[in-house]
């Protein structure tokens, strides 16, 4: 990885052979600068109030959520050894940190919000803006509410817990309400109290981090203690089947993400060519150290077994048998629904700006509305939007599997796109090569994010060894692929007939610069 200095106004020789400016236009100077324009004497721009201390609490508070809470019971069960669970979590981590690499060139190369939304659109001009429409139509329609959904169902298990003493078992409509209640809580704060909501995302963060530190602690301390027989014949048991390690890695992959936050809030970040590199690799560092040790603290407490049949409360069930029940079924389940309260709002202040930006280029109906700040200094419409997809989604899946459901639907596109933008890094390497590049990043780790993304994509179509579940293996990959093709349909409406291109915020924003 290459360091590079650049100085901002360099970015202004940014054009595109002539294509509407979204992501390299002179606006993009006046927001880097921290010079926001306005349009007809309004604020137009969201303020700047993220440094490098909360721009890296939102990237840890958005990795760690509900994932590292839940999942290591699924990905046992999926690989079938505690020794192949943990080389899945520390295989996570070394992927995580390739795809953070790239997107760090990114990032800083096209430094503006939006994310694959920007990277798409320069890397893949034709058709007029095709891949950034598929890209945040799947994002804001199933990526972003499917991982908040599973988020608030995981925050609402673990109030549950604390008040029913039962890591399993509960009234479905009790957790899915809590659920709800807590996706509308986030957008409630995002929308009317912007930095309260900023200040306690970055609280909870803390909260995250001293919980994953007191598993740790715990672990460590009993496993030395009494000595523990998890790790004999650690891989006794282990599964060879490729759709087995499809499963555990798009679960083990959603624990990890959010290393991407910060690309979706670029324009309210200060300094983002220094902050971002700096705010998103360190917070995912930070987070894969905690992720690892936490599963072998896990293992050093509880049997494989016990483990499996913790269902998605396994943080619960380690401080019960810890702490005993006053302490593990009571309260410590509180700090950890804290814990996964913070993921949800700090994933609803990266989706919403997903669908604000979507909504100023013309991707969207209603664009003049989704698109506007608030009195609040906020994207209230599109929290509104993005909440109440969230909260669909959070009601509609089928009891049971509906948490692994929403992990598979939301990770098949995700990792497509990811996949297609370090394609696009490849291919603007070439044809852009007047582009600044304050950070240059390894091959090796555009290569591992690619080889990766196509074997997520790829695989999921394998019959697994057994699919005795109520929902088929491929129901996953198939709706989120059948979406993307309706997308295009839509696409073809709202660009081609419509022409919303030429009439959006940031086209009428360009015409006046």
């Amino acid at each position: 990885m290459q360091e590079v200095d650049i100085p901002l106004t360099s970015v202004r020789r940014a054009t595109v052979d002539g294509r509407r400016p979204s992501s390299i236009s002179l606006d993009t100077v006046s927001t880097v600068s921290g010079s926001e324009p306005s349009i007809d004497g309004d604020t137009t721009e969201l303020e700047r109030t993220l440094g490098l201390w909360s721009g890296m609490a939102i990237v840890i508070g958005t990795i760690i959520g509900s994932g590292i809470f839940s999942t290591p019971s699924l990905i046992l069960t999926a690989v079938g050894s505690v020794g192949m669970s943990m080389i899945v979590w520390v295989l996570g981590a070394a992927v995580s940190v390739c795809g953070c690499i790239a997107y760090m060139e990114l990032g800083t190369m096209l430094p503006r919000s939006g994310g694959e939304k920007e990277y798409l659109d320069t890397a893949f001009p034709w058709p007029q803006a095709l891949m950034p429409f598929v890209f945040c139509l799947s994002s804001l329609a199933i990526c972003s509410p499917s991982a908040l959904a599973a988020d608030s169902a995981v925050t609402g298990t673990y109030f549950l817990y604390a008040i029913t003493g039962k890591s399993a078992d509960h009234a479905e409509w009790a957790q899915r309400l809590l659920g709800v209640a807590v996706a509308v809580f986030c957008a409630f704060m995002h929308g009317f109290f912007v930095r309260t909501a900023i200040r306690l995302q970055s609280a909870l963060t803390i909260v995250k981090v001293l919980v994953l530190l007191l598993i740790v602690l715990v672990g460590l301390g009993i496993g030395i203690k009494r000595g523990t027989n998890s790790f004999d014949g650690a891989f006794t048991g282990t599964s060879a089947h490729p759709s087995a390690y499809v499963s555990a890695l798009f679960k083990v992959f959603f624990a990890y993400s959010g290393y991407t936050a910060l690309n979706y809030s670029i324009d309210e970040l200060k300094n983002p060519v220094r902050n971002l590199p700096r705010a998103a690799l360190g917070g995912l560092l930070v987070t894969a150290i905690l992720y690892v040790l936490s599963n072998a603290a896990y293992f050093m407490v509880l049997d494989p077994q016990t483990v499996e049949s913790s269902s998605t409360a396994v943080a619960g069930v380690f401080f019960t048998e810890a702490f005993g029940a006053l302490w593990g079924q009571r309260i410590v389940p509180v700090l950890i629904a804290l814990a996964t309260l913070g993921n949800v709002m700090c994933g609803m202040f990266s989706a919403s700006r997903v669908v604000f930006e979507a909504a100023r280029e013309g991707y969207l109906p209603f664009g003049h509305i989704l698109g506007e700040i608030s009195r609040f200094q906020s994207p209230l419409s599109a929290l509104c939007l993005s909440c109440a997809l969230t909260v669909v989604f959070i009601v509609t899946p089928p009891a049971g599997e509906a948490y692994a459901f929403l992990i598979d639907i939301g990770g098949y596109p995700l990792w497509l796109f990811y996949g297609l933008a370090v394609v696009g890094l490849l291919i603007m390497r070439r044809t852009h090569q007047d582009l600044q590049r304050p950070f240059k990043a390894w091959h090796i780790a555009n290569a591992v994010t690619i080889a990766c993304a196509l074997f997520m994509c790829v695989v999921p179509f394998v019959k697994p060894e057994s699919d005795s579940g109520k929902i088929p293996y491929w129901a996953a990959p198939v709706a989120a692929l059948a979406f993307m093709v309706l997308s295009c349909a839509f696409w073809y409406a709202q660009i081609i007939v419509r022409g919303s291109l030429e009439r959006s915020h940031h086209k009428r924003k360009t015409l006046l610069i």
